[in-house]
């Protein structure tokens, strides 16, 4: 057994299989985050009419990266309808690449805390999702560590032009993190690496320039839409709100309470003084892994607390500031507390292999719940033969535009910016205006029906009698009969936290 452990480890190709193979159980609970299908379509729209966009031949910046729309393309054009699959191995795999990276700036010399901190760090919730749940996290975390080893630990200045590049060409949010990291780069090597400004530079321009030449617009539309959209999305404005949300979505527990404050507030003391025994120190050969360590947690907290700030309401913001505080707190076990028991030890493996069973756990319970309504929808809009020729209102744009193939209209605007426009002209009524006004052959509506009170969906008085003669509901998708008929484990977590909501399927009646 040890000689078996001591190959894997001694070999970055076993270890990093070994990683991919733990993750596989994941791909089986069939959750993938919504917002991939809107990268994975523009990336088909890409393949099938050469432009970058989600209906047609419209352009339009529907995904948030480009990089990583690219990448997809070339998987589609490789393995066609089947590179869903491929690509989530693809993902996983630089997941573990860029943690066999940070393990080898952390335990340059010993073989197996390098491998016990990769299996560990790969198993944590953040880590799992950010690997296989479809988003371009995977992606991302490995040109963070890249920039990190070959950068700041390696010195290689070809890094330091070529990752601001492609991490910008991913998401423009990394700034932040680049920023950080000239910050940290400065106080190593006490002046400023002109080669990493360049490459920062240019990867600013290139994405704007981009941007403004093929979409016309400076950032992203998906930030507009957003923008726009989420406008009155929460009214509370409470220091309250604002600290259980900074929690929430710092933390690992899915809930806006008290209990989750304080947890994350514990969770942060620990951190403090993991870090501050870390620091504490004396060895000099460890200077460079002291400040990548403050480097990953100063960006950590500020992302959470920046984007807490402005309300960004999407969990996948966080799941990478997550991975690096777990990176804190692994070194810490491994490398600074004295191991004077095996249980101790026993006990931290025993723990990260508890978070890897909840999110296997959470991940089945959304999969279950996806595979049973919005893919049923997908479904049953097909049984219908419909194609880019009809169209549909819905929210979100993800799994049922993607399956379905429909040009589509989603009440964000993400995908179709039309739908923005009249959100200015109108912020009451723009749904029913844009039914009116778009005229799709199908309409889906989430929580209520079209024109109930107190809705997403008013409908005036005196349009009420048109909507009716032009539309009837066709099938209704409720929640509760899913969490009810799902498997007693399910059904006890739906129980405890319940998710989804029930969806309503109108259709265009015949002229």
């Amino acid at each position: 057994m040890k000689s078996a452990v001591a190959k894997i480890f001694n070999s970055p190709f076993l270890l990093i299989l070994l990683t991919v193979i733990v993750k596989i159980p994941m791909f089986f609970t069939k959750n993938i985050q919504e917002d991939s299908f809107i990268t994975w379509r523009v990336a088909r729209n890409f393949m099938n009419y050469g432009v970058i966009g989600f209906n047609g031949s419209e352009r339009i910046s529907a995904s948030t990266t480009h990089l990583y729309v690219f990448i997809t393309a070339f998987f589609e054009l490789i393995f066609g309808e089947h590179f869903i699959f491929p690509l989530l191995t693809f993902s996983g795999i630089l997941f573990a690449v860029g943690s066999y990276w940070f393990a080898k700036i952390l335990f340059p010399a010993d073989v197996f805390k390098r491998g016990i901190f990769v299996l560990l760090l790969n198993i944590t919730p953040p880590a799992l999702a950010a690997s296989c749940l479809g988003m371009e996290y995977g992606i991302l975390f490995f040109l963070y560590s890249g920039l990190i080893y070959f950068g700041l630990y390696k010195s290689k200045n070809w890094a330091y032009f070529i990752f601001p590049v492609l991490l910008l060409w991913t998401r423009v949010d990394t700034v932040i993190f680049l920023g950080i990291f000239f910050l940290a780069d400065v106080y190593l090597r006490r002046k400023m690496n002109f080669i990493y400004i360049l490459g920062g530079v240019i990867g600013v321009v290139s994405v704007v320039g981009f941007n403004y030449l093929y979409f016309g617009e400076i950032v992203n539309h998906t930030i507009t839409a957003k923008k726009i959209a989420y406008k009155n999305l929460i009214q509370n404005n409470s220091l309250e709100f604002m600290l259980y949300q900074w929690a929430y979505y710092g933390g690992l527990i899915k809930k806006y309470s008290v209990y989750t404050f304080v947890l994350f507030v514990l969770f942060l003391f620990f951190l403090a003084y993991a870090l501050f025994k870390i620091l504490k120190n004396e060895n000099k050969e460890k200077s460079t892994v002291k400040v990548i360590l403050v480097l990953i947690v100063t960006f950590a907290l500020a992302k959470i607390t920046i984007f807490s700030i402005f309300k960004a309401y999407f969990d996948w913001y966080y799941w990478l500031p997550r991975v690096f505080l777990f990176v804190v707190i692994l070194y810490y076990f491994l490398e600074i507390h004295a191991w004077k028991k095996k249980t101790m030890f026993s006990g931290v493996c025993l723990l990260f292999i508890g978070l890897y069973g909840l999110q296997l756990v959470q991940s089945y319970t959304i999969g279950y719940m996806e595979e049973r309504q919005r893919m049923q929808i997908a479904a049953d809009l097909n049984s219908d033969k419909v194609s880019i020729t009809q169209s549909i209102l819905l929210e979100p744009a993800g799994i049922i535009p993607f399956f379905t193939g429909m040009y589509t209209y989603d009440e964000v605007g993400l995908v179709n910016e039309r739908i923005n426009d009249e959100m200015l002209k109108d912020e009451k009524y723009w749904w029913i205006n844009s039914v009116n006004r778009f005229k799709p052959d199908y309409i889906l509506t989430i929580e209520n029906k079209a024109g109930e009170e107190n809705s997403l969906y008013p409908i005036p008085a005196e349009k009420r009698g048109a909507f009716n003669e032009r539309y009837e509901l066709v099938k209704t998708y409720p929640i509760a009969k899913i969490h009810d008929t799902a498997p007693m484990v399910l059904r006890w977590i739906y129980g405890i936290r319940p998710i989804g909501k029930d969806y309503y399927l109108y259709k265009k009646r015949n002229d």
